[in-house]
């Protein structure tokens, strides 16, 4: 039995094996190195996209694209990102493209009617010009792994999910 740390949402360092915690949680992994595992997004988009037909995964992104991204932006893209633009370089209909999520992102820094967006890393939308993202700073890049949508209209930041799956999942069961 592989012992591992996770901390949980209370940030409390528990230990469990984690090949029997991926089983309960019956996620989708297809890769475990060391402290962290890889999500086989394929699994997740073909289980949504048999309820979706509208969801169209977009071919991989390449590295370099992905590295355009965190130049432009300046701060590192979060691995479950990365991980699912290198299977899908976006869905057309929540994620954005790696050529969206850098013009999104620029576009909504120059706003100046509302306070500054520079403190989320947007990633999706839903189409009716809110916004999903992850917080950042300038120093450190993504804080954590909480999503959080931009309401356009109010200027709201309203927390909606734990990280990206979890974000995916809802949006496309109409939890969010």
């Amino acid at each position: 039995m592989v012992n591992e740390k996770l901390i949980n949402d209370n940030r409390e360092i528990k230990q469990f094996d984690k090949f029997e915690f991926i089983e309960q949680c019956k996620c989708k992994v297809i890769d475990i190195k060391g402290d962290s595992y890889m999500m086989d997004w394929h699994v997740i988009y073909r289980e949504l996209t048999s309820k979706h037909n509208y969801i169209k995964p977009n071919p991989p992104a390449t590295e370099k694209q992905i590295s355009d991204v965190e130049k432009s932006l300046g701060c590192k893209l979060p691995n479950d990102l990365k991980e699912l633009l290198l299977d899908m370089n976006g869905d057309n209909w929540l994620i954005f493209s790696t050529e969206q999520i850098t013009e999104i992102n620029l576009s909504a820094r120059k706003l100046d009617c509302f306070m500054p967006l520079d403190c989320l890393l947007f990633f999706g939308g839903n189409g009716c010009g809110d916004y999903y993202g992850y917080p950042i700073t300038s120093q450190d890049g993504v804080r954590n792994d909480n999503v959080f949508m931009w309401d356009h209209e109010y200027d709201n930041r309203i927390w909606k999910a734990n990280n990206l799956e979890d974000a995916i999942k809802k949006y496309y069961n109409d939890e969010i």
